[in-house]
């Protein structure tokens, strides 16, 4: 809790838009009544038994809340301010809902809000709607304790067309809150309603949703998507005009390109394919102008034919990317066939190529639809699939501890059957997507600049960046994880045998710990990098035990050569660990690549093909 000497109230401080899964006790921040707008913001966290230090630089001041009752519990001036704020600026509405658990759910005259996808949904559509310009709390009560807490508040929300008055109940668990039930008690004349009308919902709707204030992107996890006679794509997309504009990553094509032409004849569709490299070295602006070419040559309807992306993570950003520029936005699907795509490509909005740096020109632009389907991955290499588990470990050491148990207990097993047909390969998916959505679906533009997910990015960008390396992006970010928890060793938010585990386990999956080339002094000035990226603050994500997050705005010198020197012991006797750039993803290393970027296909004249 942090403590302002200022008032009686103690302020449960849960961080907001960078989300974290738990509370943190925010130990005592001294402040003389006299300068409590100069509190210190780097506060002593405790977690599981241990302490560590985070900066809390992000973290906006609590207004004092008027109530009816002498103490109003923290939880409710929380969500009551987080209000205030979000109705004062809807960009806001992202930190009113990390108030919600993951699973939180809004009740409002009989329709249900379940998610923190739909609660977004929710509050982003009633601010927008009903246009308050303020808020003002009438009274409160509450029963229970701070563990659960049952809480009861009025408010009246102005607008130009008059007061509004609504009745909260509030169940909180914890700092969260689990359910709030809304009920209009007073509503002026031809106030707009406070909610749309219900959309249909079933179980054959989508597994996932985000909404980034203009497009609702819903992710569907289905098999068979290119079977003879399955109109599902085309009914989702929905595809009107009987022609699919489809950007095919190149290997892909190779392997499914003749299951998708038939596909597309049983469905009545005609194809427009084009179809480029999907390696990291081809994420480049030549790739760009080549896609808006196409992009000119096949001419999509403005609304009515979105584009379908089929590939890797690296043709989901530059294809989305084209998407964008195009006549400023058309829209776009996609279809993720890597892990990598599937785990951490799936959620975002994310849309980018490299120029000058990684991911140096791009844009914020959502699909309306992503379609996950693992059979995929049984024809992706099995460097491929470890690039994919650089990620799930990401998510695994810095949000979900249930992703490092399974990891540690089938990691091995689920690499050499490429996550098919196991429970435990469905499981480690589902929770690596559930991660994603948790923690950066609240904040899809990101505005705010703490977030967990930034984990495993810290140094990566550098180290993808080198052409001395030539890393795929999940190697480079099994390689940020590993050292940036060893810096978190050093800082004493790891002890040694979750360090020893957390190698070993690496050892077992075939994961990169360094590649040759690199020295602590690249990590110093990959440090140095990131700190400019992120507004001049490191905000550095790093795990406190095993999937909870702590950020920091400092890493040493003397702490980045100590962590080094320690990966290096390790190496030595692990030499396994230690890459060399003969692993890497350019075909330019072993492969002559002298064929132009766009040629023709000898099944599709005129279409783009390389």
């Amino acid at each position: 809790m942090l403590r302002r000497a200022f008032g009686p109230v103690l302020v449960l401080m849960t961080v907001q838009a960078w989300r974290l899964p738990r509370t943190m006790l925010i130990s005592d921040i001294s402040c003389c009544q006299s300068c409590a707008a100069a509190v210190p913001w780097v506060a002593e966290v405790h977690r599981g038994g241990r302490r560590g230090v985070v900066n809390m630089n992000m973290v906006a001041n609590f207004h004092h809340v008027p109530s009816a009752s002498s103490f109003t519990a923290p939880q409710a001036v929380a969500l009551v301010e987080a209000l205030r704020r979000a109705i004062a600026d809807r960009r806001r509405v992202d930190e009113l809902v990390t108030l919600f658990d993951y699973d939180g759910r809004v009740e409002v005259e009989g329709q249900h809000f379940a998610g923190q996808g739909a609660v977004k949904r929710f509050f982003s559509e009633m601010l927008l709607d009903c246009q308050f310009t303020g808020l003002d709390m009438q009274s409160y009560s509450a029963a229970g304790d701070a563990a659960d807490l049952d809480a009861s508040i009025r408010l009246v929300l102005s607008s130009d067309v008059g007061r509004r008055e609504l009745q909260l109940q509030v169940r909180f668990h914890g700092s969260q809150v689990s359910v709030l039930h809304v009920q209009q008690l007073v509503v002026p004349h031809d106030a707009p309603p406070i909610i749309r009308d219900a959309m249909s919902s079933s179980g054959q709707g989508p597994k996932w949703e985000t909404y980034d204030g203009r497009v609702r992107q819903k992710i569907w996890q289905r098999t068979g998507l290119f079977e003879e006679g399955n109109r599902f794509i085309k009914d989702k997309m929905e595809l009107t005009t009987g022609r699919l504009i489809a950007i095919v990553d190149r290997t892909v094509w190779h392997l499914y390109g003749s299951n998708i032409d038939r596909w597309a004849l049983s469905v009545d569709l005609k194809l427009e394919t084009i179809i480029i490299q999907g390696n990291e070295d081809h994420k480049t602006m030549d790739t760009f102008v080549l896609l808006l070419d196409e992009l000119k040559r096949v001419d999509p309807l403005r609304r009515s034919e979105p584009v379908l992306a089929i590939g890797g993570g690296v043709l989901t950003d530059t294809a989305g990317f084209a998407c964008a520029c195009w006549r400023r936005g058309i829209p776009w699907c996609r279809l993720p066939t890597t892990l990598l795509g599937i785990v951490d490509a799936s959620v975002g909005i994310k849309v980018a190529v490299n120029y000058h740096r990684k991911n140096g020109v791009g844009h914020f632009f959502s699909p309306s639809h992503t379609f996950i389907d693992t059979s995929f991955l049984t024809s992706v290499s099995t460097p491929d699939i470890r690039s994919g588990c650089g990620e799930i470990m990401k998510a695994a050491l810095i949000h979900d501890v249930r992703l490092w148990r399974l990891m540690s207990e089938h990691g091995e097993s689920l690499v050499a059957h490429k996550f098919q047909d196991s429970e435990a390969a469905s499981l480690v998916i589902k929770l690596s997507i559930d991660a994603m959505l948790e923690c950066i679906g609240p904040d899809l533009w990101e505005e705010a600049l703490l977030r967990p997910m930034d984990f495993g990015h810290s140094f990566s960008r550098t180290l993808e960046a080198d052409e001395r390396f030539q890393l795929r992006h999940g190697e480079a970010v099994a390689i940020d994880c590993v050292m940036n928890s060893l810096i978190a060793e050093q800082k004493g938010l790891l002890c040694e045998d979750e360090i020893d585990a957390l190698l070993a386990l690496y050892v077992r999956l075939g994961l990169p710990c360094s590649i040759v080339g690199i020295t602590a002094e690249t990590y110093k000035r990959a440090r140095d990098e990131i700190t400019v990226h992120r507004d001049g603050l490191l905000r550095a994500p790093l795990p406190a035990g095993i999937g909870k997050c702590v950020y920091v705005d400092e890493m040493t010198d003397r702490e980045i050569d100590l962590a080094f020197e320690r990966l290096q012991t390790f190496m030595e006797s692990h030499p396994q660990v230690l890459w060399s750039p003969s692993k890497s993803f350019n075909s330019a290393l072993t492969h002559d690549t002298s064929a132009p970027l766009l040629a023709t296909s000898p099944s599709h004249q005129g279409e783009a093909f390389h």
